[in-house]
């Protein structure tokens, strides 16, 4: 791609070639209202007023001024320097999906290593390169799962997935014949495992769980799971894959096909994205998985080599046999994961989730005596629970933000029977001190 500006004499040029006489009269279909005036030679900034522009609007960013507990599918956590020193070698960097194997083999093995991990997170046998972020990793698993269950159009989604996930399934399958059904959750939080056997049928295709769920409570999945082998559905794991470091992995619990978005490992916060996210599968389910996999193999003189395989996107095959029109892989996002997931190692990994679950903990029980007793308060969790303090969530935002601190989600905001129900999330970043500064302020709202 050439991103160098014409000149006037190549725009007449062109301009002449297609038969118009102005720029402009290739937008006479566009309102004249919605087109802004044409640019000048000076009505732009010069380097440094550009600069002093950026650093005026970052300015405005109150985020670095507050201790923060908001998590809901985007954490707070330590990025080691080394991801930043790797993912910029202009080699990553600026790389592009690798096509021609033999000028791509330093992507392709990152590639190839990022589904590795993924592997050894989940327990299972094979895992792709790679998806957008957990909500299309979701709606992509579904695709999948219906795909592998020709004959049943039938999925149950708990209720208790990202309200964010969910929604963007939707919209991917609303094209498609496929009935979705709400696995509803108790007061507790937890799945209602006697909707789920009411609702689990010969015509159900997959469900779809959460884990943690959105709020927080890590759900009996081996039970779902084995409801839907009895059934013959298959069974899809969203899951934080920090989660995989401290409890039982996809596998153990019974999954056919593990998802979910990688920012715990190696992506900041950065406004929303761009994040990555994984799916990985059984391998009888292997020929089902969106996009493409990056495999290992030798060449003529037997060295060790990688290559794109099974290719399953429409650019690749027949469009009627295409698994998915993913058309990138998130290659630079999936880089930045797999560092810091080796940076930390087996044990390492397994030692940082420890500690979320730890300070989670610590906070936890020191909130009980502070906040009203919910039915929340006794589920098992990970690194997020659910406090109700004994005031109204207007009130109790802005006390704690008058204390520099951003004390966790309004629940409110996604479940209406909620309301005044924080989600609050505790990582490795918060010490001691920190913890104490939230009860603190707690105990000064009460």
């Amino acid at each position: 791609m050439d991103f160098i500006s014409n000149q006037e004499p190549q725009n007449r040029e062109m301009l002449a070639a297609i038969g118009v006489s102005s720029v402009e009269d290739l937008f006479e279909t566009v309102s004249a209202k919605l087109r802004l005036p044409r640019p000048i030679h000076d009505d732009g900034l010069s380097e440094f007023e550009g600069m002093k522009l950026m650093e005026g609007i970052a300015a405005k960013n109150t985020f670095p001024q507050f201790d923060n507990y908001l998590g809901a599918g985007a954490y707070e956590h330590h990025v080691p320097a080394i991801v930043g020193m790797i993912c910029g070698k202009s080699e990553f960097l600026t790389s592009y999906t690798p096509y021609q194997p033999e000028a791509s083999q330093g992507m392709l093995q990152a590639i190839f290593e990022f589904q590795s991990v993924l592997c050894a997170l989940t327990g299972l046998d094979v895992s792709n390169a790679s998806l957008y972020d957990g909500a299309s990793a979701c709606a992509e698993a579904l695709l999948m799962a219906v795909r592998c269950q020709k004959k049943r159009n039938k999925a149950l989604i708990a209720q208790s997935l990202h309200p964010h996930y969910r929604a963007v399934a939707e919209q991917y399958i609303s094209s498609h014949d496929i009935q979705i059904e709400s696995i509803a959750f108790q007061s507790d939080g937890q799945l209602d495992m006697q909707a789920l056997e009411r609702q689990l049928d010969e015509n159900t295709a997959t469900i779809l769980v959460q884990y943690p769920s959105f709020l927080g409570g890590i759900d009996d999945l081996k039970r779902v799971s084995d409801y839907a082998k009895s059934k013959g559905a298959l069974t899809i794991i969203c899951a934080n894959p920090l989660v995989y470091g401290l409890y039982a992995s996809a596998q153990e619990l019974g999954a056919d096909i593990a998802v979910g978005d990688c920012q715990p490992f190696g992506l900041p916060l950065q406004f929303g994205g761009p994040y990555v996210g994984y799916i990985a599968c059984r391998q009888d389910l292997m020929r089902q998985l969106p996009g493409r996999i990056v495999g290992e193999t030798v060449d003529t003189q037997g060295r060790r080599g990688f290559t794109l395989t099974l290719q399953a996107r429409e650019q690749h095959i027949r469009r009627e046999k295409a698994t998915s029109n993913i058309c990138t892989n998130q290659a630079l996002a999936a880089l930045a994961s797999l560092i810091s997931i080796l940076w930390y190692g087996k044990e390492g990994v397994r030692r940082l989730a420890l500690t979320n679950f730890q300070r989670a903990a610590y906070l936890r029980d020191k909130l009980k005596p502070l906040t009203l007793v919910t039915p929340f308060s006794q589920t098992p969790v990970f690194n997020e629970f659910i406090v109700k303090f004994k005031r109204p969530m207007a009130e109790t935002l802005k006390h704690f933000h008058r204390h520099g601190i951003h004390p966790g989600v309004d629940l409110g905001c996604f479940y209406p029977q909620l309301a005044d129900h924080l989600l609050v999330a505790v990582t490795e970043v918060k010490n001691q001190s920190q913890l104490d500064s939230y009860c603190a302020a707690a105990k000064e709202l009460i």
